[in-house]
């Protein structure tokens, strides 16, 4: 071959080389590699004044492989030109896990915060961490650096990046320095500054908008807005968390339909079980979260809520089966820049708001939610305390949870349950016949069964009935049904021999 020939044999296969290199980078822009689901790291935000329980941390450890935990060491609040943290956290802090210590706004701050100067909000941050570093210290935590969680406005991005510049000083080597982010930051170029002073920060990819009327269907983790925002993420190329939302919300309307207040840290059992509220709608979304509007007949106070006559309660459940499809998404989509899952928040026993772990656990290793319901039976002097908890991974729609407890006929003295619980006596017709007639209700005297139905148990709860039997049988039937949130149905019949002590 001549030497031209080879010049251009040579120019031809560069040029093929470099077509098949384009297309490949375009390739894996275009569509990132789907992580895997043991490779994606769990965090959690803990949000609570007071420092979680070891034995909730070390259950987050274990059971969902947590590596990491954001937590609120306090806010910074801004009075009369003077800056200081507010709320500092109460308690010892966590061991066994990385912790990142993070520090909030209060409204005040957040109102007037073009106003406050870089350097002095910097130093103020600065002294609350140096005291909590050496309470760490103390404490024998694995203390990884501070978060800051300050959701300003867009146009104050450039403001926020002077912030953290002055603060990046007093950050000592070795510890990191991260922030949390508003999708909406993402429409602005100054954001691409305030990334550069960080090393990795966690955009909140939940609560995106906000249903400011009644009458707005807007879910907690809408699937279109995480796809929007997760692909707008990768193309930024900066290390980050996906934080998720695993909180019900509650949002308080007037009779007219506008928002008056919003919570994120009420029991839904308990605003079910209300006798003040009536449930007058429910919607399922797209993504299995839940929505149930309750309409206030009087005057009245709800777990420190005040409601009016006409108000509208709604809360707004996401379960297993929605943060299981938003941990789908990011893994499909994050790209090669995810650091892991943020779940906000983490759950603890005393947090009825919040997804339990197991459902937590469920849904980021990507497994179907489960109904389930133990029947534990306590028997002392004619008194039978029935307890019936929710030990799935599946919510149960307000009302269908019915437990149908066969009793001798005639021999129910009383029963008494917790609020919200309805109890009715009924006849069940046990002649022959190919399929049971269902119970019809009778009196009490008259009556072979009982059915209990609580107004909703969620995952990890529980709720207790009480019996008084004149006449005791050897064995307790029990039958048991529900219809889940994700659609599934559940049956589950028991028969418990009765004798002094407790049955399980």
């Amino acid at each position: 071959m001549s030497a031209i020939g080879k010049h251009k044999t040579q120019k031809w296969f560069c040029f093929t080389l470099l077509c098949f290199l384009c297309f490949v980078a375009a390739h894996f822009h275009g569509q990132p590699r789907v992580w895997a689901v043991a490779e994606v790291p769990v965090a959690f935000w803990a949000w609570c004044t007071q420092a979680p329980d070891e034995v909730d941390v070390r259950a987050a450890v274990e059971k969902a492989s947590a590596r990491v935990v954001f937590l609120r060491a306090g806010q910074i609040d801004y009075q009369n030109g003077n800056l200081r943290r507010i709320r500092p956290l109460a308690g010892t802090f966590p061991r066994g896990i990385k912790l990142y210590l993070v520090y909030n706004a209060t409204r005040a701050l957040l109102d007037q915060f073009e106003t406050v100067d870089p350097n002095a909000l910097a130093n103020e941050i600065a002294r609350a961490y140096g005291d909590d570093v050496q309470r760490a210290v103390s404490d024998g935590a694995d203390l990884n650096g501070l978060q800051l969680d300050i959701d300003v406005p867009t146009r104050l991005l450039k403001h926020y990046e002077q912030t953290l510049k002055a603060i990046r000083k007093d950050v000592a080597s070795g510890q990191q320095l991260s922030i949390t982010g508003l999708p909406t930051w993402m429409e602005s170029p100054a954001l691409a500054g305030v990334l550069e002073r960080v090393d990795f920060w966690v955009p909140q990819f939940y609560g995106t908008e906000l249903p400011t009327r009644s009458d707005q269907m807007i879910p907690i983790s809408p699937p279109d807005s995480l796809t929007f925002y997760l692909n707008k993420t990768r193309r930024l190329n900066r290390p980050f968390y996906a934080g998720l939302a695993a909180y019900s919300v509650a949002l308080l309307y007037s009779a007219s339909g506008s928002l008056i207040s919003l919570r994120g840290d009420m029991d839904p059992a308990t605003i079910a079980a209300d006798p003040n509220l009536e449930l007058i709608d429910q919607h399922s979304f797209d993504n299995h979260e839940h929505r149930y509007n309750f309409h206030a007949r009087a005057d009245g106070v709800i777990d420190g809520l005040n409601v009016h006559a006409g108000d509208v309660l709604v809360v707004q459940l996401p379960n297993t089966e929605s943060l299981r499809l938003a941990a789908r998404i990011t893994r499909e989509l994050a790209g090669e820049k995810l650091l892991g899952i943020c779940v906000f928040r983490l759950p603890t026993r005393d947090d009825a708001a919040t997804l339990t772990l197991d459902q937590v656990t469920a849904a980021l290793v990507d497994h179907d939610s489960t109904p389930r319901v133990d029947v534990r039976l306590t028997n002392t002097e004619r008194k039978l305390v029935l307890e019936l908890r929710n030990t799935g991974t599946a919510n149960a729609l307000v009302g269908t949870l019915k437990a149908d407890v066969v009793i001798p006929t005639g021999s129910l003295d009383s029963a008494t349950s917790a609020t919200g619980v309805l109890i009715e006596t009924m006849c069940q017709n046990t002649g022959l016949g190919p399929v049971a007639p269902s119970p019809q209700p009778c009196s009490q005297r008259r009556a072979n069964l009982l059915r209990l139905t609580p107004a909703f148990v969620a995952p990890g709860q529980t709720f207790k009935t009480t019996l008084v039997l004149n006449s005791e049988p050897a064995t307790l039937n029990i039958n048991i049904t529900m219809q889940t949130d994700a659609n599934q149905s559940y049956v589950n019949h028991q028969e418990i021999s009765i004798d002094r002590g407790v049955k399980q």
